[in-house]
């Protein structure tokens, strides 16, 4: 077995004797721990006059290089004078290829000449590489990571290389201890070797505690819990994530963050010195202590405008905010500068530059600011391309543009052109990068980069009760459908007492119009209710457009279905009637609709609003009309964390004067999408029902309950039928718990009824909390609710409810 630190030192020390042109008294180089061939001492060259001509070259010992590889290196060539200098610079050109182990040239005397022979032998090439000693990284990984294939040439330098890389794979994993030994091992002798890496893996390096020593106007809190902050202490979720995880690279990082943060509350001349590292005696631990000299704060003196002008000063002043600032503000003073190239790149100076140039005045520890400006040329978009969309059709990306290749540059066009991309949904990341061809400095390419997300939902459901029997149930949800961008939504529910079936889809660009087109179809028969029996079917269409600009679209809506209700045993006729409720039902509804927000799927950030208008009674039984419209906005306040707020409000009406609203459409509220404090459909107007009263007291009835108190026979004898008004505000809180694990955390406030008349006096409310997680199987949410205020129907104990897919 023989260590690479012997077959590369003994190889390094050959090589640099050629390389510099040391004259040994033998042509053979060997860097085999053999002992090297001795040959005989070669005669001094003649003069170039006299040197002998060079009548063969022979080259022996080859297996796996061919030998025109090597006849191409030589400078010694068949017809030419023989030289010793040439000789040498051909071993030091066969050397450099890193292919050979020993190189040996002899030269024989022959009629006319010389006969040059080169034996050569060829390094090993690798049959295995194997690591012993790992358990906290699998081999393949390690074999990934190292670079290094099988059948390939010795290379001892990447072997080295390899080794660097493995300690790096290491250590982002937070195992900072770990060491690494290279060992080659013969398998052929002189043919093929084994590469082992011998692995002594240390227990994972945690940060136990960061510390700052000067902060005097920053707090600890502040400094370190800034998301940019990459370092951090080690927590109760720590085994999860890489919270706590030490990295030597990142140490440069967090000192510029500490830095940045500084800057940005006008500290500008503020140390910070590398941190202190101190190990735990266990070498599990460390402990990060900062110096900090926090000096001054500094204020904004006067703001000023030089070099290329294109707009007037008072123009340039207006789209700054450092000035508002008072404090002076790093963060601040580089959104004026993106928000004054912007200015420029409208007018297509892509590569405008604002040099912001400072003048400090001690005394008053103000700071005055010139923006200087560098136009440049104009700039034409180039090429447009689209990478990473394994899934998604160039098209659907395309379509979202707001520039054109050819055109002159605009950042805001630009700028919208990336915003729309995001608020597809589709992709976890969009990046626009540019480029400018070396033979064309006025043409800029963009190549659109996106990362897919998970778009789809899948959910199985099975069970055995010995009431309903078997139940087998799914969904899919499918909002880029095909790469298209479409959006399907497919549902199978199927038991003995409920059928429930539904497709749909939607198509936002319809046979790439501006047009979207949709339609959905269903068939659901219920036996689950206590109070009827359901059995219901139909289907829709739809279609939209935009108006008034890009964020508005108006929708219209047809709907036709049919509705048969069937009386069971507890049904109670006079608060159900049945023959009010069903027939079938021919509606037409308009929408109109504003949508801003950054991600249809998970926003952060922008505002959805709608309202619309459902007018039924176009022919068929059912007769009534429905106004609803719903507020939401979206605020990302600081860090990763989102503001979410939903205001909603409809309102069912007969169409004529005296008329009825099917109790089947009235408004019930509580469960996962609505008041989340309370059960599912616990909310809402309540009816007396003397059946269900007489029912309590009836021995074999399902409800027969004898110890019952009269008060709670009364008040459970009161059924819920549903409101034709509904109100409700929902808010919450969502932050990040886990974000590598897609594991974040929710408090939430609900508040709503629904009832005939809305009085804000009688609005039930609840608090809650929770926590979600994006699983493959689409957003999982496990929330708990406490409600505020109850009323005689509703207790206030805790509500749990699981569901799939985002609240609103």
């Amino acid at each position: 077995m023989l260590k690479i630190a012997h077959y590369f030192l003994h190889l390094s020390v050959v090589t640099l004797l050629v390389l510099f042109g040391l004259k040994p008294y033998t042509y053979a180089q060997s860097a085999s721990p053999k002992k090297p061939t001795v040959a005989r001492k070669a005669p001094a060259a003649p003069n170039r006059s006299n040197a002998p001509t060079v009548r063969s070259i022979d080259i022996q010992g080859l297996k796996k290089i061919g030998k025109d590889a090597v006849l191409n290196k030589l400078v010694s060539q068949v017809g030419r004078p023989f030289s010793e200098d040439s000789v040498e610079k051909d071993i030091q050109a066969l050397f450099l290829m890193n292919f050979f182990v020993q190189i040996e040239v002899s030269r024989d005397s022959v009629a006319g000449g010389v006969a040059l022979t080169y034996k050569i032998i060829e390094k090993p090439t690798v049959a295995e590489i194997v690591f012993e000693g790992n358990s906290e990284m699998k081999a393949d990984e390690l074999l990934t990571q190292s670079g290094l294939r099988q059948f390939e040439v010795v290379n001892h330098t990447k072997i080295q290389e390899a080794v660097t890389k493995l300690l790096k794979a290491y250590e982002d994993k937070g195992y900072y201890l770990v060491k690494i030994s290279p060992v080659i091992e013969d398998v052929q002798k002189n043919e093929t070797v084994r590469v082992k890496f011998l692995i002594t893996e240390s227990d994972k390096v945690k940060v136990k505690k960061i510390t700052f020593i000067g902060n005097n106007k920053l707090k600890d809190s502040t400094l370190k819990n800034d998301p940019r902050f990459f370092t951090k202490e080690a927590g109760f979720f720590s085994f999860m994530s890489s919270s706590g995880s030490y990295k030597q690279e990142a140490f440069d990082n967090d000192i510029q963050v500490l830095r940045f943060l500084y800057w940005n509350q006008g500290y500008l001349q503020v140390k910070i010195d590398r941190p202190l590292i101190t190990v735990t005696p266990d070498k599990k631990s460390i402990y990060v202590t900062y110096h900090i000299d926090e000096g001054d704060q500094y204020s904004v003196g006067e703001v000023d405008f030089a070099g290329d002008l294109l707009f007037s000063k008072s123009e340039l002043y207006q789209s700054t905010r450092i000035k508002d600032n008072g404090i002076f503000s790093v963060e601040v003073m580089r959104r004026d500068i993106t928000e004054l190239q912007a200015k420029y790149g409208d007018l297509g100076y892509a590569f405008t530059n604002v040099i912001p140039r400072y003048n400090f005045h001690e005394k008053d520890k103000k700071v005055d600011l010139v923006f200087e400006f560098e136009k440049g040329e104009k700039v034409y978009f180039g090429d447009i391309i689209v990478t990473g969309n394994t899934k998604t059709r160039d098209k659907v990306i395309r379509r979202e543009l707001k520039i054109e290749e050819g055109e002159l540059y605009n950042e805001t066009r630009k700028r919208i052109s990336l915003e729309n991309v995001q608020r597809l949904g589709f992709f976890e990341e969009v990046n626009f990068k540019t480029s400018t061809p070396p033979d064309r400095p006025n043409v800029l390419n963009i190549e659109i980069v996106v990362k897919e997300r998970n778009t789809g939902q899948i959910q199985l459901t099975a069970a055995y009760g010995s009431v309903q029997g078997f139940t087998l149930g799914g969904s899919i949800i499918q909002n880029n459908f095909r790469g298209l961008g479409q959006s399907l939504e497919a549902r199978v529910d199927a038991s003995k007492y409920r059928q429930d079936y539904k497709i749909g889809i939607t198509d936002p660009y319809f046979r790439d119009s501006t047009w979207s087109a949709g339609f959905d179809a269903f068939y659901i028969e219920n036996k689950e209710r206590i109070t009827y029996d359901v059995r219901k079917f139909g289907g829709n269409v739809r279609f939209g457009h935009t108006v008034f600009g890009d964020y508005t679209r108006a929708y219209l809506r047809y709907k036709l279905d049919k509705t048969d209700l069937f009386a069971n045993q507890y049904t109670d006729p006079l608060i159900f009637p049945l023959e009010t409720a069903q027939g079938i039902t021919s509606s037409a509804t308009a929408t109109l609709e504003y949508d801003t927000r950054n991600d249809r799927m998970f926003p952060s950030k922008g505002i959805f609003t709608d309202v619309s208008y459902e007018r039924a009674g176009l022919g068929g039984d059912l007769r009534y009309q429905e106004f609803s419209a719903r507020f939401r906005f979206f605020v990302n306040p600081f860090w990763d964390v989102v503001w979410r707020n939903n205001i909603s409000y409809a309102d069912l009406q007969p169409l004529e004067p005296g008329g009825t609203i099917p109790f089947s459409e009235l408004f019930q509220m509580g469960g996962p999408y609505t008041l989340r404090g309370y059960g599912s459909g616990t909310v809402g107007r309540r009816v007396y029902s003397q059946k269900r009263y007489d029912d309590y007291g009836t021995p074999g009835n399902i409800f027969y309950s004898p110890g019952m108190s009269e008060e709670d026979r009364r008040r459970n004898s009161n059924l819920i039928v549903g409101g034709s008004k509904q109100i409700l505000l929902q808010s919450e809180l969502q932050f990040p718990l886990i974000k590598e694990a897609g594991l974040s955390g929710v408090l939430f406030y609900d508040m709503g009824q629904a009832n005939d008349t809305i009085d804000t006096s009688a609005l039930l409310s609840d608090v809650g909390m929770g926590f979600r997680w994006m699983s493959p199987l689409g957003l999982l949410r496990f929330e708990w609710g406490w409600p505020l205020k109850t009323d005689d129907y509703n207790t206030n104990e805790v509500n749990f409810e699981f569901s799939i897919g985002p609240p609103f």
